[in-house]
């Protein structure tokens, strides 16, 4: 047995557990704990302790994480579920929230709640069967690996149990799952003290037999009644946290929570403080030969304001803030150039500027901005027109996946053999995205719609008809014609199997390879029955699932380019490539190519549904794609932003 390394946990203190308001009387209703944390701070507390999926229902909770110490508590990863994989995109949104709120480890539970077929919505752990101890010992080796994140494990309430096996008893279990994770653990006493009584176990043997030695973080909801408890446990265990439910909305009680928060620290030897995580290590630099040939890292990426540009690497956490007028230096290295080369750019050198010049070329390379390649200097041996002197990164993507009079194709025969082949090795990425952990709303059923819903037009007419609409009469949009759009244009029409072990989905526009790469989200603001909010439409299930309540018309505008119209539209929809599909069948660069005819296509389809609906319709690629790639929690390099339609009464 390994011996426990609690220094990988720093100090956290007594923290508050967040709990979304039990009433939402209206549509984005007050919160005042929120309310109150945004106006003040975290009043006593060291921390806020919330769930990913909170986040979801409550986004400010997005903006308390970055201004206020935080620890993320999941509840919906189900680690015990035998032969059910954890929901993939709620694990990139954990480790989302990680890396945004920067929480020194991540709680998670001993239980499981999905099912095939279904989620229980609870807790439960009815067996301590080997198969269920192994399942959540896998899963929470995999979510550390993947968050990069300590992770500490919660005893469930278990209000009943199969027969078991005799061999180990519940502490055994909890004691073997947390160990084998090299995890730590979180003991939440009201669970605790429910467990025994519904199982008649001695709640002083049931504590005795949990990896106190491990024990990181309790939970309390009386911390009075606990009083003796928690001394006993400070005394044998190391304790980093002890997490209160407390409304912190009723002032009346400030004093008391004072005391209280005072009295829990000093049951401690020494004081409990937040620390947090290290922010992680500076790249590392190396020395240039004269010459080098320097490109801009790819984990790097920027953002331009009105008088500035920010560069950021999502890999480091690095964050600089540089003169808008320096913007032309950086746009030399998108290729592979010389420093020397650099300095020879109009402007650079004698000048009142040469200075800030010099100090910022110092930066890109002390901070691994820009890096050695190596290759030849010039991949472009003809001159390019002065029509492209603008484009230069476009001009770059182009050449590189120009074909030429001798370049090799394979035949469909051939490659749908090596496909075969590779499948049996690889499984081929599915043609579908779910959001399974998050709050689905089911949509009409588009072929029980009535023939007159659709305007009684010809393809002609609606061809010739399509206009493009910036002005809307706010009239809101119907759930029936919400579900007309998406089934027409990204819903599945049929489906066939392929020779991969998967299927081919069939829409109404083509898609390069049938591997339909784009996804869509759709960001609802004037649609009857639907909340105002961000989504993502489920081709599987054909309907919606909640990705955020915010608000888009305070920021929908800003993220498209700054047009105004875009705000005024009852519902927009984002499409997105799911680069995984293309690049297992296609390994090569010009399949990106594919995937923006696919965008076009399908936008092209869903103007004209739109028209045959009688509704004002607008497509546009004025996106900073950043903001959209933040709001709907997506990694660029994985699933790229291309467009926008948008459509209004």
């Amino acid at each position: 047995m390994t011996m426990f390394d609690a220094s990988r946990f720093p100090e956290a203190g007594v923290g508050l557990e967040y709990h979304l308001p039990r009433h939402r009387v209206a549509d984005h209703a007050v919160d005042p704990t929120l309310e109150r944390i945004l106006a003040e701070g975290l009043p006593y507390f060291d921390y806020l302790e919330f769930q990913p999926t909170h986040s979801i229902l409550e986004p400010r909770l997005l903006e308390v994480g970055e201004q206020t110490p935080s620890l993320l508590h999941s509840s919906s990863l189900s680690l015990g579920s035998v032969g059910i994989a954890m929901d993939r995109e709620f694990l990139q949104m954990t480790r989302r929230l990680c890396d945004r709120t920067r929480s020194p480890w991540l709680a998670e539970h001993i239980s499981w709640s999905r099912f095939h077929g279904g989620d229980t919505q609870h807790f439960i752990l009815p067996t301590l069967a080997a198969e269920v101890a192994d399942t959540v010992v896998a899963n929470a080796l995999e979510l550390q690996a993947l968050t990069a994140t300590p992770l500490v494990l919660e005893n469930a309430p278990r209000l009943f149990s199969l027969a078991d096996s005799p061999e180990q008893s519940e502490g055994e279990f909890i004691s073997s799952v947390v160990q084998r994770s090299g995890a730590g653990f979180l003991l939440d006493l009201d669970s605790a003290i429910t467990t025994a009584k519904a199982l008649g176990y001695d709640f002083k043997d049931y504590l005795r037999s949990l990896p106190l030695d491990r024990l990181i973080e309790i939970h309390t909801g009386h911390p009075r009644r606990d009083w003796d408890l928690l001394a006993q446990l400070f005394a044998v265990s190391p304790v980093r946290a002890v997490t209160l439910e407390w409304d912190i909305a009723d002032r009346t009680d400030d004093a008391q929570l004072e005391v209280l928060i005072r009295d829990i620290k000093r049951l401690k030897p020494r004081d409990m403080f937040w620390q947090g995580r290290e922010p992680p290590p500076a790249p590392d630099t190396q020395a240039l030969e004269p010459g080098s040939l320097l490109k801009l890292r790819e984990s790097v990426w920027f953002s331009v304001g009105s008088s500035s540009f920010v560069l950021r690497d999502r890999q480091s956490g690095l964050s600089l803030d540089f003169c808008l007028t320096l913007l032309p230096l950086l746009n030399h290295f998108m290729t592979p150039h010389s420093l020397e080369s650099a300095l020879m750019l109009p402007g650079v050198l004698n000048s009142p500027e040469q200075g800030s010049h010099l100090a910022f070329l110092q930066a890109l390379v002390s901070h691994g901005i820009v890096q050695p390649v190596a290759g030849p200097r010039d991949r472009v041996h003809r001159q390019p027109p002065k029509l492209w002197s603008r484009w230069e990164a476009a001009l770059e993507f182009y050449l590189s996946t120009r074909t030429g009079l001798q370049t090799p194709y394979v035949s469909v025969v051939e490659l749908e053999a090596e496909l075969e082949q590779k499948a049996s090795q690889q499984r081929q990425p599915s043609s579908f995205k779910d959001y399974h952990s998050h709050p689905f709303i089911a949509l009409e059923n588009p072929l029980l719609v009535p023939g007159e819903t659709l305007a009684e037009t010809t393809l002609l007419d609606s061809l010739c008809a399509r206009r493009t609409s910036r002005a809307f009469s706010g009239k809101p949009l119907t759930p029936t014609q919400l579900s007309l759009l998406l089934y027409y244009t990204w819903g599945v029409t049929a489906m066939e199997p392929n020779g991969m072990g998967d299927y081919f989905l069939k829409k109404t526009s083509p898609s390069g390879g049938s591997l339909q790469a784009t996804e869509v989200y759709a960001v609802l603001m004037n649609v009857q029955g639907f909340e105002r909010g961000l989504y993502h439409y489920s081709v599987r299930r054909h309907g919606l699932e909640l990705l955020s309540r915010e608000d888009p018309r305070t920021w929908i505008s800003e993220a498209s380019g700054g047009q105004p119209w875009v705000k005024d539209a009852a519902a927009v929809f984002v499409s997105t490539a799911r680069v995984e599909r293309l690049s297992w069948k296609y390994e090569f660069s010009r399949a990106l190519r594919v995937a923006l005819m696919d965008a076009g296509h399908l936008s092209q389809t869903f103007s004209l549904v739109a028209t045959a609906l009688n509704l004002g319709c607008f497509t546009t690629a004025a996106l900073r794609d950043e903001m959209f790639e933040n709001r709907l929690g997506l990694d660029y390099l994985e699933e790229p932003v291309f467009l926008l339609n948008g459509v209004g009464g």
